[in-house]
């Protein structure tokens, strides 16, 4: 009986390891750039995990283990969205952040896998849950830029339209397959229709010369969606 009041302690312990063991979501990546193992998992400005070692998978993507504090597990649902950014707390150093689309949600089983997120796949699923059904956000900016055409000077307006041009072409760079199709066949059209008309009017003005710049940029942005 001593003996087994000895072992006792040991088995409880064991017991409270077992439970407090991270929860483990396997995130599948395109291109984790200088994400490493270490780096952190945020939640609503908490730290609720960190980087495992990346693995590779039969179709050409990284497999990042997050592996997330028991208090956190029950935050992973099949709402959750992992995206990589800059440590704003570690200069150099890159974390994942997660995001939830809608409160609720299926739990993500321990070992579970999903796709990662980038913010532009993020700003395309929040949209596309929208009431209009598309990814209004984007084009939301293409109505805003051509609202500001009587308002800004075609220098000015031009300049926006280089800037967004060069936005998103960043974050085409390291969205998954599935996004880039998306975008070239839904909003790429309406992108070329803007550009145009900024080209027309630079052209009645006698200003083809000042238009080459947007060109080669939107050129630069079709290349991306075939990476």
């Amino acid at each position: 009986m001593k003996t087994s009041y000895l072992w006792l302690p040991v088995i409880l312990l064991l017991g409270v390891t077992s439970c407090a063991s991270p929860h483990k979501v396997m995130v599948m990546y395109d291109r984790p750039g200088s994400l490493k193992r270490g780096d952190r998992v945020i939640w609503e400005n908490q730290t609720i995990g960190s980087v495992g070692d990346f693995q590779a998978n039969p179709a050409g993507k990284t497999v990042v283990p997050l592996q997330v504090k028991p208090d956190f597990r029950e935050a992973l649902t099949d709402q959750s969205r992992f995206l990589i950014q800059a440590d704003p707390d570690r200069p150099g150093s890159q974390m994942v952040k997660m995001v939830l689309l809608s409160s609720g949600g299926k739990p993500l089983p321990d070992g579970g896998v999903v796709e990662g997120s980038t913010s532009f796949s993020l700003m395309i699923e929040r949209g596309s849950r929208g009431v209009r059904g598309i990814p209004q956000v984007l084009q939301d900016a293409l109505d805003r830029l051509s609202k500001e055409l009587d308002r800004l000077s075609d220098r000015e307006w031009q300049k926006e339209l280089e800037s967004q041009l060069d936005s998103w072409a960043r974050e085409l760079k390291k969205s998954g397959e599935d996004t880039r199709r998306f975008f070239e066949k839904e909003l790429l059209p309406k992108l070329e229709k803007s550009v145009q008309d900024l080209l027309r009017r630079l052209k009645e003005l006698g200003k083809e010369k000042d238009g080459k710049i947007l060109q080669e940029k939107l050129e630069r942005l079709k290349r991306t969606l075939q990476d």
